[in-house]
């Protein structure tokens, strides 16, 4: 039902025809293979980003790819914090990080721990807490800021997303209302 109704929106005066064009590509973009990241090191991110976004097996959104693509590209927002290296290097060492973590904690990877356990980890990465060696001279809070802020991003600008929220912003056309969607 949502994918009916944001079609309908799509195809509808409301939007214009260049946003159409770019929501209609977000939408049918294909999984992205790893250039940046290692497998093990994209699988992990994968997994948190899942996490961090409740996204399922049947994911709607390449997060992971999304950044990798990015680091691939060396592009950014134009700003970084000053307490981390650049954001490919502040990347991996996060993810070296977690890994490091929850072999101190479970010996498990983080796909097979349960929720509750995936929660606590990232909690104390968040809250500059987690075990391991990286974390002594690595911030964890501004690496979880980091990761945080660009999976969101990445999350909501797709717009199956943004229907599943109601969020009918996209509709620029002069002269819209708000739309309600179905």
């Amino acid at each position: 039902m949502v994918k009916e109704a944001l079609d309908e929106l799509l195809n509808s005066d409301l939007v214009t025809i260049k946003t159409k064009q770019v929501l209609k590509e977000r939408e049918n973009e294909n999984a992205i293979s790893p250039k940046f990241f290692t497998a093990d090191e994209f699988e992990l991110l994968q997994s948190v980003c899942d996490f961090l976004m409740a996204q399922t097996e049947n994911r709607l959104v390449d997060i992971a790819g999304k950044i990798d693509e990015r680091l691939v590209a060396k592009s950014g927002p134009g700003w970084r914090y000053n307490q981390l290296p650049p954001d490919g290097t502040a990347y991996k060492t996060g993810l070296k990080g977690i890994t490091e973590s929850m072999l101190l904690l479970s010996h498990k990877s983080f796909a097979d721990l349960s929720a509750q356990h995936k929660n606590n980890l990232l909690k104390t990465v968040q809250q500059g807490k987690a075990e391991g060696e990286i974390w002594i001279n690595f911030s964890g809070k501004l690496f979880f800021e980091l990761m945080l802020a660009e999976a969101t991003e990445h999350f909501y600008s797709n717009p199956l997303v943004q229907a599943e929220i109601n969020y009918t912003g996209f509709a620029d056309a002069k002269g819209w209302d708000v739309p309600q969607l179905k």
